[in-house]
């Protein structure tokens, strides 16, 4: 349309691109797109098109949680709607509007809308599987079974019928929650199996940028958690061991599935194959992140979110589709667990949450208590482990009892556990932190209390604790075959953050500073005197990237050794967007500017690094960064092809680096550990020394991800 000058052709097309951005959740690219088919109006189009511009952007706002916003537009584009004569997209506008209360939960205010959309289409013989779609998940949330179920059944009897947007899993899906509802429970496995299936096939060939993919764990969580609860609950009646087989087979393909794909399709194997276009425009995003971290203004975060929509744009021309996971994947589970080893995967749900335990010699499943309550305990336990609560004290012993109280003694007794709480997508509580499967990964596991014999002791004493995304991902990082990382130990810390600081470098002939000042952090001497006890510590090569050495190139350059650690002591910093990602701050560049090292350019990179440490996650004001930016970046180097990451969820007074210590003696010994095996014996390690190391809010803050 470009290319031969149809200015109203190419209006449409943006339109259209805009509308499968806001649908796969990409709302600042979809935005963008919106902005480019208002640019390209002329005045015929204008009245023909702006109705329907108006309607999808008011949806856009809605789902970017700016209501009053998008009322107005609403208002506006059904008015231009309703005067273009257009009773379809009259229509439309209503049930959107009516659709974005339900999501919001306000029920009341979304019958109104939604009633009026039904009757227009009524009225002039539209399509009406949306409208019996929507209102029957309208009546399913107001507690109206019966008319829900009449309103369903009409809406999956319409759907064999061309539709339009909404994926026939949708319809399935809501129909199962209603059967599941009524006690219907085989009749909503059967629907449900539709819809997993269904929601599969429109998984797997969606666009295949990372946001996206993420984005989609999301919306398809809803299925299979209702898969699960109605499968698990007709298990309890039934004792059929196929259904949990099948219920933790569904639980684990969505879990952390966007991981798992960027290694399926191998789309970053060669990154120098990437058009200087991108790495362009990913320079002008870090400048664009810097000048917004420095003004903290909306029009600083609006250029960000433009500039990541543009490279959103270009990752999308990028690779081919991926498949599936595996259909057998509790069995290839089963066989890559050694006789040591359990797998422990948790879901939480609203009305009851499920553990499945996992062994060589099979399967068990666990019913726990509703989300609000394993929250309400988590958070409790976190306050306790960081205030230093005495072993056994109430709040770690009841999450323990709570959480892994009811297991067999077979999985009790395995001395090492794969624990599986990742969704995959980024989950925030009522308090802007991560939760991984519902559990705040703020509530440390092996700092609670394990009653399950006398005395006590700290979980950590009795089983070596690793995180896994998920079985999928895990078992096929296990099957890949990977070189054995160079037994090299590759330190990052003390960079230059301020001009001030007398190890600048003095700037090259000829040269001039960046016209925009840097960010000028404090300097973080401690992290200098740690690098320093870490590399004393290991039995190998040592590289230490210290002051204006700590730079992405240095860092780059020593990544594509494969080195068996990299350990990074640096201020980390909070995103301008929202929900936010961490920024490792490296030193400044040789023109005095910032550099950042954001989750998104580490995924680009390779590497076959066995560890990546992230120390403490400072950040210049002292304040933590919210869980999203901590799984942003522990997801961020297992995407760029490290084996495992260590993190922690709070810093930590140590400049001595006492734990990592004992952490790097292990992994370099003559008989190396795993990194969880590790850290476990670090953390022992601490406990057994006494004074203020010994105490849970120093060793317990620190855990592993990872596949090993």
């Amino acid at each position: 349309a470009e290319a031969v000058n149809d200015s109203s052709a190419a209006a449409v097309l943006d339109f259209n691109i805009a509308s499968l951005y806001s649908e796969m959740g990409e709302l600042d690219a979809a935005a963008e797109w919106i902005q480019g088919t208002i640019k390209r109006l002329n005045a015929k189009d204008r009245s023909l098109l702006l109705p329907q511009i108006l309607i999808q952007l008011a949806t856009l706002r809605a789902r970017q949680d700016r209501m009053p916003e998008a009322r107005q537009l609403f208002s506006e584009g059904i008015a231009a709607a309703d005067r273009a004569g257009d009773p379809s997209l009259y229509a439309n506008g209503w049930n959107r509007l009516g659709e974005e209360y339900l999501k919001r939960g306000e029920l009341e205010l979304a019958e109104a809308p939604l009633l009026e959309a039904y009757r227009i289409r009524k009225l002039n013989h539209l399509a009406m599987d949306v409208s019996y779609r929507s209102l029957g998940r309208l009546r399913l949330e107001q507690g109206d079974l019966t008319s829900a179920a009449a309103l369903l059944d009409r809406a999956v009897e319409l759907s064999a019928q061309a539709h339009g947007w909404i994926p026939t899993w949708d319809i399935y899906h809501y129909r199962g929650r209603v059967r599941m509802a009524q006690g219907r429970l085989p009749d909503a496995m059967e629907d449900l199996r539709i819809a997993v299936r269904l929601a599969r096939d429109w998984r797997w060939n969606a666009p295949h940028d990372d946001t996206s993919r993420m984005g989609t764990e999301g919306w398809l969580e809803l299925v299979h958690s209702a898969l699960v609860e109605t499968g698990n609950r007709l298990y309890l009646e039934t004792r059929d061991p196929a259904l949990i087989r099948e219920t933790f087979e569904a639980v684990e393909e969505n879990r952390a599935g966007s991981l798992r794909a960027v290694f399926s399709r191998g789309l970053w194997a060669d990154p120098s194959g990437l058009p200087p276009a991108y790495w362009e425009t990913l320079a002008r995003l870090q400048r664009a992140e810097v000048q917004a971290l420095r003004t903290r203004d909306a029009r600083g975060q609006e250029t960000v979110a433009s500039v990541r929509a543009e490279l959103v744009r270009m990752e999308l021309a990028l690779g081919p589709a991926v498949a599936p996971p595996p259909s057998s994947l509790l069995e290839l589970s089963r066989q890559a667990l050694d006789e040591g080893s359990a797998l422990l995967s948790f879901q939480l749900g609203d009305r009851i949450s499920w553990l499945w335990a996992l062994d060589r010699e099979g399967l068990a499943l666990y019913a726990l208590p509703a989300r609000a309550e394993v929250e309400s305990q988590a958070q409790a336990a976190a306050t306790a482990i960081r205030q230093d609560a005495a072993l056994g004290a109430d709040g770690p012993a009841r999450l323990w009892r709570t959480l892994f109280g009811q297991l067999a003694p077979r999985f009790q007794r395995k001395p090492r556990w794969l624990v599986a709480l990742d969704r995959g997508s980024t989950l925030m509580d009522s308090q802007n932190r991560f939760t991984a499967g519902g559990i705040p990964f703020e509530a440390p596991l092996g700092a609670l209390t394990d009653s399950s014999r006398q005395p006590p002791a700290y979980l950590v004493e009795r089983h070596a604790i690793e995180i896994i995304p998920g079985a999928g991902y895990w078992v096929e990082a296990r099957s890949r075959t990977h070189e054995t990382p160079a037994p090299v130990f590759v330190g990052l810390g003390d960079p230059i953050y301020n001009t001030a600081d007398p190890r600048l470098p003095p700037l090259p002939s000829g040269a001039r500073p960046a016209s925009k000042p840097a960010l000028m952090l404090p300097r973080l001497v401690g992290s200098g005197a740690e690098l320093d006890a870490c590399a004393r510590s290991w039995r190998g090569e040592r590289v230490l990237l210290k002051g204006a050495y700590a730079s992405r190139d240095g860092l780059a350059e020593q990544l594509r050794r494969n080195p068996a650690v990299v350990h990074l002591a640096t201020h980390v910093l909070e995103s301008s967007e929202r929900p936010s990602y961490g920024l490792i701050a490296l030193s400044l560049t040789p023109r005095r500017e910032s550099e950042l090292l954001p989750p998104y350019e580490i995924a680009r990179w390779r590497t076959n690094a066995g560890l990546v440490v992230l120390s403490g996650c400072h950040s210049a004001a002292g304040a933590q960064l919210p869980g999203t930016g901590l799984l942003g970046l522990t997801r961020a180097w297992l995407m760029a092809g490290a084996h495992s990451v260590i993190g922690s969820n709070w810093a930590t007074p140590d400049e001595s680096g006492a734990l990592f210590g004992a952490l790097y003696r292990n992994l370099s010994g003559e008989r190396p550990s795993s990194p969880a095996a590790a850290l476990r014996a670090a953390q022992l390690e601490m406990i057994r020394s006494g004074g203020w190391r010994a105490r849970p809010s120093y060793w317990g803050a620190y855990f592993v991800v990872g596949s090993q």
